[in-house]
């Protein structure tokens, strides 16, 4: 389970956040991995789980290519979660509990925190890393999705945003305890 070249490969997601849209509010996109994930470990056959090494967010213009704007307010948070949270393939507001994108959660794969110009009241913006698995501790997911979610702080956005996410993932063959154990872990 060592991060290599040959074995890492990228999958990613995006959605856009509309101007003004309402602070304290969550929007989310589902992404689908059960392609890349066997969780049945089964006579001798090992189970497949995908290591998440490194989660690189960005957060910009709804085109895509553009730094947010200077004018606008509304921080976040971006994060990555596994699990049925609601959230489909297309951008959807869903009403989260307490804590779901907080370090408390153990099915939070990666966040990191963006606060604009407008929102710290200085020049530049700041990204802040919440929480991210490594090359040493990859997060192993065995559950079929991965979220990505936004979580507005306390400020309606003034801009329209594109936020996105890429993975550096790779498969790897878990043993059944060690799958077992990730399937409690993992169970929403």
């Amino acid at each position: 389970m060592t991060y290599d070249l040959k074995n890492v490969f990228y999958l990613d997601t995006q959605f856009d956040i509309a101007a003004s849209t309402v602070k304290n509010t969550e929007t989310g996109v589902t992404m689908d991995i059960s392609a890349y994930i066997d969780p049945v470990a089964t006579n001798r056959a090992s189970g497949v789980g995908l290591a998440i090494y490194k989660a690189h967010f960005d957060y910009g213009f709804s085109d895509g290519n553009s730094p947010m704007p200077s004018d606008e307010a509304g921080g976040a948070r971006l994060a990555c979660v596994v699990g049925d949270m609601g959230f489909t393939s297309s951008a959807s507001a869903v009403v989260l509990e307490q804590n779901q994108l907080s370090t408390d959660n153990q099915n939070m794969i990666a966040a990191q925190d963006f606060y604009p110009p407008a929102y710290t009241g200085y020049a530049g913006v700041y990204e802040g890393t919440v929480i991210q698995p490594s090359e040493k501790v990859p997060y192993i997911v065995v559950r079929d999705t991965i979220n990505l979610v936004i979580g507005l702080a306390d400020k309606n956005t003034i801009n329209a945003m594109n936020v996105s996410v890429r993975l550096e993932c790779a498969q790897v063959k878990l043993s059944g305890a060690v799958l077992n154990q990730l399937l409690r872990t993992q169970t929403v």
